[in-house]
């Protein structure tokens, strides 16, 4: 009799985690259906061939930490660090809302990302805008080998990006770049702007110290300006100069030990060269002193950039840089015609062409496609750790 009951509970019991499963996956085929301004057909690009490639017997590095600063061609190297993930399977740091954030103006927490539908993969590449705090975003990536790096600019050039891209003459009575240097001359002016920022205290002044995480209250203070530059360059493995894209993706290539196809870039959200501001070389002196935070900054890593270049070799380094090249040409010709920058007409033909949409998403539609599949694995997780969980009902 008893033997019969415990079989009953075990049916029982079977039955309910195998209604949950079902139920569990309807619920993912039906998130899938709502979303429809999610791209998850790419399975073309995963084909990846197999690498015969004799050149190095290096381990490629599954986990990378990049900090995507702000108008530093950081969208570029977003797809790039994003699509290699997509294309291996691996899990990237991302926000549940459609938004390219994850922290800022607070800095980076786990908490930030711990109700994500996917928290519970792991996490591998962190590729989004933040506020860098780094012992939180080691923690993100886990064990292994993490490789940490971004991508500077020179910071009046960066300035002048930000100046027209966020429109920072609205918020200062709509003058100029040039006008507003100018009043940079009047002390009283340029105390009201010590701690200038906007949206949320998001963007500003020395916006590269501001998101490595340095606190804007000490922007003017030159000792703790260099400690904390000293300190950034012991955290970060590799920092990249926005004005010697090739030759940064050529270290990072060497650093990663991927190969040039994981490396292809197009350039995304690049801004024509007609509509950029020319500043006197007065006014670049005054914005150059204005951000002296910055400027220190850039200083010490253009210098450990040129220093790399030149132990890398420069003979070595034009022939790696024939190659990328090549390899771009490639892609290029393949998806674009021939045409190396992406107008929003190319990204749509790009988009439609079977193993090339990938090299074309930029922001939310990039951060779709890995949230699909990233949550398509988190479901599976689910259901394969329910599969464990449920009872062997012998007969």
């Amino acid at each position: 009799m008893n033997s019969k009951r415990n079989y009953f509970i075990l049916l029982i019991i079977g039955v309910f985690f195998s209604a949950y499963a079902v139920f569990c996956l309807n619920l993912y085929n039906k998130r899938q259906n709502e979303d429809t301004h999610i791209i998850v057909d790419f399975s073309s690009e995963k084909q990846r061939p197999v690498n015969t490639s004799l050149e190095s017997t290096c381990k490629p590095r599954r986990k990378v930490g990049f900090l995507k600063m702000h108008k530093c061609a950081s969208s570029t190297l977003q797809n790039i660090f994003l699509r290699y993930a997509y294309i291996n399977d691996l899990n990237a740091i991302l926000p549940l809302k459609r938004w390219n954030y994850v922290g800022s103006p607070e800095l980076f927490s786990l908490k930030l990302v711990e109700e994500t539908p996917w928290h519970n993969l792991g996490y591998d590449i962190m590729a989004v805008h933040t506020r860098w705090n780094h012992s939180a975003v080691k923690e993100a990536l886990g064990g292994g080998d993490p490789a940490f790096v971004t991508m500077i600019r020179e910071p009046t050039q960066l300035f002048e990006s930000l100046y027209g891209y966020f429109k920072f003459y609205k918020f200062l009575g709509n003058i100029t770049l040039p006008e507003f240097l100018d009043k940079l001359e009047d002390t009283k002016f340029k105390r009201k702007m010590k701690y200038w920022r906007i949206q949320n205290n998001r963007y500003g002044r020395n916006q590269m110290l501001f998101d490595l995480g340095f606190p804007v209250k000490d922007f003017d203070n030159e000792i703790k300006v260099k400690q904390f530059v000293e300190e950034t360059a012991i955290n970060f493995d590799f920092v990249m100069i926005t004005e010697k894209m090739e030759e940064s993706i050529v270290l990072l290539k060497h650093l990663l030990c991927w190969e040039y196809k994981d490396l292809v870039f197009l350039k995304l959200n690049a801004r024509h060269d007609s509509t950029k501001i020319k500043l006197s070389a007065r006014q670049e002196k005054l914005l150059k002193n204005w951000l002296k935070a910055d400027s220190l900054l850039y200083s010490k890593f253009r210098k450990i950039f040129d220093e790399k270049v030149e132990k890398f070799g420069y003979e070595k380094m034009e022939e790696e840089k024939r190659k990328l090249s090549s390899t771009i040409d490639q892609i290029v010709q393949r998806c674009l015609s021939g045409e190396k920058s992406l107008t929003n007409l190319l990204i749509k033909k790009v988009r439609q062409t079977p193993g090339c949409r990938l090299y074309a998403l930029a922001g939310f539609d990039l951060l779709d496609v890995l949230k699909a599949a990233q949550w398509k694995r988190s479901d599976m997780a689910v259901l394969h750790s329910l599969d464990m969980l449920r009872p062997e009902v012998k007969i």
